[in-house]
């Protein structure tokens, strides 16, 4: 039994991360644990007015919370009916990333999934200001970023960003290799074209780690020309090829750490139109810069 979180805002791209995650296992048992997480306003509490306008917005955004969750929870009823799934909905008054953090614990979960950018940021955006916390501050837990447009298909390929700053540990790859079982997919190692001789001997070593942990599934090794910037490079990769799955890792030193560096990731800087999986590792956080 799968345990999956999905964060959720009630906007169109939520409730879009919604379906894909539900499409993605519907063949497998799973709960779903619809987290929905609000902190209303603080107001002055010198007056009584104030006290009881404070409880009256608390009330308002409680309601609103556990209104949307119902909601949430009706339309999945209603438009699947997957005997495998089990639905458990929670409304909390705390901050979106302690709850998340306690949830992965407490309830052992295997997936976040959310969607990249939520109602409150605008077009320009990619990775909204809530996705970057979550990328931030989630340890040890597999976190899946669907853009807004994204429609679920079958997992055929699986494309798998190593990067030579960073060696994949024996465990690490260990969402990617259950994905791709279940899927029967392609994984195809996607390493950046250096001439370099460490480099070159460190990219090496990551490679015979990963064969080593992929087994009998089937993958291949994919150059990146880096004539142009990371970020082109990739943005290139995803569009040229059929990958349908990008997987990075997060750590320290990582691109997606780069990307990362600030409260969101505008479109100007980094886009991708398929979903992305981040590995979280405990020593693996970014840092939000203020």
């Amino acid at each position: 039994m799968k345990n999956i979180l999905i964060p959720t805002d009630f906007s169109l791209a939520a409730w879009n991360a919604t379906q894909y995650a539900l499409q993605l296992f519907a063949e497998s048992e799973c709960v779903f644990h619809f987290l929905n997480a609000y902190t209303p306003e603080l107001h002055s509490n010198r007056l009584m007015a104030g006290r009881v306008t404070d409880a009256a917005k608390d009330y308002s955004a409680q309601t609103a919370s556990e209104k949307g969750l119902k909601k949430t929870f009706q339309r999945i009823k209603k438009q699947y009916h997957n005997p495998l799934h089990k639905y458990k909905t929670i409304s909390s008054f705390s901050m979106l990333v302690d709850e998340v953090k306690e949830v992965i614990e407490k309830q052992h979960i295997d997936f976040v999934i959310m969607s990249a950018s939520g109602g409150a940021d605008d077009e320009s955006i990619f990775l909204g200001r809530n996705t970057v916390r979550i990328l931030n501050h989630v340890d040890a837990c597999p976190v899946l970023i669907i853009p807004p447009r994204a429609v679920f298909e079958n997992l055929h390929s699986i494309s798998v960003v190593s990067e030579f700053s960073h060696l994949f540990k024996s465990d690490e790859l260990n969402p990617v290799i259950e994905l791709a079982r279940y899927f029967n997919s392609t994984v195809q190692i996607v390493s950046m074209q250096n001439a370099t001789p460490q480099i070159a001997e460190l990219q090496q070593i990551n490679h015979e780690v990963i064969a080593e942990k992929l087994g009998s599934i089937y993958h291949n090794f994919y150059k990146l020309d880096t004539e142009s910037s990371l970020t082109t490079t990739l943005k290139r990769y995803v569009d040229q090829t059929n990958c349908q799955l990008l997987v990075m890792s997060n750590n320290a030193n990582s691109y997606l750490r780069n990307l990362c560096n600030d409260y969101i990731v505008g479109k100007s800087i980094f886009c991708c139109h398929v979903p992305m999986l981040s590995l979280q590792l405990i020593e693996n956080n970014i840092s939000i810069s203020h």
